[in-house]
Formats: C-alpha cells, sequence, structure tokens
C-alpha cells in the first residue's frame, strides 16, 4: 500500500513541477516576450523584481506565478520519493524474513 501511495505522490509531484514551469513560462512570456530568461530567479523565489512583475502582470491573461506551486510539488514529490523507498527497504526486509 505504501508503495502504491508513493508512487501517486512521485505522480502528483513531477505533474506540479511541470504544471509550475508551464506557469511560469506563460506568466513571464506575457510580460517580457523572448526575454522570459531575465525572470530565472522568479522561478523558485520571490525578489522584488518578480513581486513588481506580479503586480503588472495581474492584467494580463495569465494569473500571477508563485514560486509556491514549485516548492509545494517539490514537497511532495519527495514525501512520494520517500514512501516508495521506504515501502521497498520493508518489502526486502519481509522477504528475507520469509527465506529464513
Amino acid at each position: 500500500m505504501l508503495r502504491i501511495v508513493g508512487k501517486i505522490l512521485i505522480g502528483l509531484g513531477a505533474a506540479g513541477l511541470v504544471g509550475a514551469t508551464i506557469w511560469w513560462y506563460m506568466f513571464f512570456e506575457q510580460m517580457l516576450g523572448q526575454s522570459v530568461k531575465r525572470a530565472s530567479e522568479c522561478f523558485y523565489s520571490t525578489t522584488t523584481e518578480c513581486e513588481i512583475g506580479n503586480l503588472i502582470g495581474k492584467f494580463g491573461d495569465v494569473p500571477a506565478y508563485t514560486p509556491a506551486a514549485l516548492w509545494i510539488s517539490l514537497g511532495v514529490f519527495n514525501v512520494g520519493l520517500i514512501a516508495f523507498g521506504f515501502s521497498s527497504r520493508r518489502d526486502s526486509e519481509t522477504a528475507g524474513e520469509d527465506d529464513g
């Protein structure tokens, strides 16, 4: 059961990471065009420049990007990895007891 939960969390975390990347790109691309790389720091943190961009961007089509989406997704992904790893370890220990 823990193995299944781990896989689900890994999948949700990965989907969240992809979604956060797309959201970041779409939001800052509408403001900066081809210069979207200038906002690379805004992907993982909120600096003064990012906050100013978010205030300006509220008038665009895409809602203002927040790095919380990235960090929550990373957290879910890591919890999934830990759960999956723990279940694999537990399964191997249980298999060793059956052999003895």
